[in-house]
């Protein structure tokens, strides 16, 4: 019978290192999953950077482009006679210089919602890691109470073995065996 309560007890104990292995697994794995996503939002970040650089690019091009359009078309009116400087020249380019600083707004607004969606991707990401990282500390806390109970069981085995060895021994003054006397 004592073989058997410390073969029991054993196994108990091993079953219980097995269960702080596991939470620390589960612990490792939510750290890494949680490294992962904080690599993520960094790259979504360094993305919505890149995004407004390149918006604003766009912009410097497009006010390029608009000059070269404008000094065409005050040479063309000069050309032909008219003060491009008064009158319905200057009305049609104030207009369309108006309808230019509007498209520049819009590619500066698109430029700045691309990015501040990208943001909020990479926000996601972190919270989507703090989240991993919780879950991985509840499943260790799972690992170890389980781990605790089958460290608590083999105790009670052995308990309940050495207390049914020691009930059996002679003269053992627990009304086990016959009392010489």
């Amino acid at each position: 019978m004592a073989v058997g309560t410390a073969i029991s007890a054993y196994g108990q104990m091993q079953t219980a290192k097995g269960m702080k292995a596991a939470g620390k697994a589960a612990m490792s794995t939510a750290q890494y999953n949680q490294q992962i996503r904080e690599r993520n939002k960094r790259v979504f970040d360094q993305e919505a950077a890149l995004r407004e650089r390149v918006g604003g690019q766009e912009a410097v091009r497009f006010y390029k482009k608009f000059e070269k359009l404008q000094a065409r078309a005050g040479t063309a009116y000069r050309k032909s006679g008219v003060l491009a400087g008064t009158g319905t020249p200057l009305q049609v380019l104030m207009a369309s210089a108006n309808e230019a600083e509007a498209d520049v707004q819009t590619i500066k607004l698109a430029a700045a919602t691309d990015a501040g969606r990208l943001r909020e991707q990479g926000v996601n990401q972190r919270l989507a890691g703090q989240l991993a990282l919780l879950e991985g500390r509840q499943q260790q806390l799972g690992y170890n109470i389980k781990a605790r109970g089958a460290q608590l069981a083999a105790a009670s085995t052995l308990v309940k073995g050495g207390y049914q060895v020691w009930s059996a021994w002679p003269d053992s003054g627990a009304g086990g065996g016959q009392q010489i006397g």
